[in-house]
């Protein structure tokens, strides 16, 4: 899930309900959240002295486990490391690195271990949606013996209705194969297992046209045909609308009657 950006000190980030700014964190933090205390996300800018890689400086940090991670801005995949603080106490914490032109931002999401399989993942989601409102441009490289990292832009992201019309695009070939084979039952259902509303209702409707169009004297497809022109139309709530959709079947039904050849 995507949550909205918001300006974080220094930083911006994706914020889900439930965390936000902790006032009483120290004052040489350049970001900092807070849930239920403490549980908590903050961020300093370090010096990583004479570091030959991220990992080392990792290792002055804490000892914890190292492992990739990216942020992803809002132009940038940024990536990092984390480590992360196992042990028998009763707090968990997960150290972030990303280096920028020299300067590092270190991050520290820290959790009662009994709240963290709740809030752990929403600190890291929050850490790793990063953006310092630039482009970073790191020069360490994260292991040792690694090239330095390279920052990438964003990938775009599919909204959910590309994915939707995606997916029942590449049901379309499946799909009309069945009708041909007058497997109604099954072509509908591999439809209305993507999308069982309008949507789903709709593709229905151009598939079964399209497979009349390669059987036009084929009469269960053209009855079904003309069930689906039916059928993909919403509900109507008013009189209007009840006669937009009457006008939009008869329109629909005399486009699949001049494909269809009665024997």
């Amino acid at each position: 899930m995507i949550y909205p950006r918001k300006r974080v000190g220094a930083v911006t980030m994706e914020a889900p309900p439930g965390l936000f700014e902790d006032n009483e964190a120290p004052g040489d933090c350049i970001a900092a959240l807070t849930a239920i205390a403490p549980t908590t996300l903050r961020l300093w800018r370090i010096d990583p002295g004479n570091a030959s890689d991220l990992s080392a400086l990792m290792a002055r940090v804490c000892d914890g486990a190292v492992r990739e991670v990216a942020a992803v801005g809002e132009e940038h995949v940024w990536p990092g490391l984390a480590a992360d603080i196992g042990g028998e106490g009763e707090v968990r914490e997960t150290h972030y690195l990303f280096e920028h032109d020299g300067a590092v931002i270190h991050g520290v999401a820290r959790a009662p271990r009994e709240l963290w399989p709740d809030y752990g993942p929403f600190l890291e989601m929050t850490m790793l949606s990063l953006d310092i409102g630039a482009r970073p441009s790191p020069y360490l490289p994260l292991f040792a013996g690694d090239r330095t990292p390279e920052v990438t832009p964003k990938p775009a992201v599919e909204s959910s209705g590309a994915s939707l019309a995606r997916r029942l695009d590449g049901a379309a070939p499946e799909a009309q194969r069945l009708i041909a084979q007058l497997e109604f039952d099954r072509a509908e259902a591999l439809v209305r297992a993507i999308d069982s509303d309008i949507r789903g209702a709709n593709a229905l409707m151009r598939f079964y046209e399209a497979a009349l169009e390669r059987a036009p004297t084929n009469t269960r497809i053209f009855e079904r045909a003309c069930y689906w022109a039916r059928a993909a139309l919403p509900e109507p709530h008013t009189s209007i609308e009840a006669e937009q959709n009457a006008s939009a079947i008869a329109e629909r039904e005399a486009g699949l009657k001049r494909i269809y050849r009665s024997t």
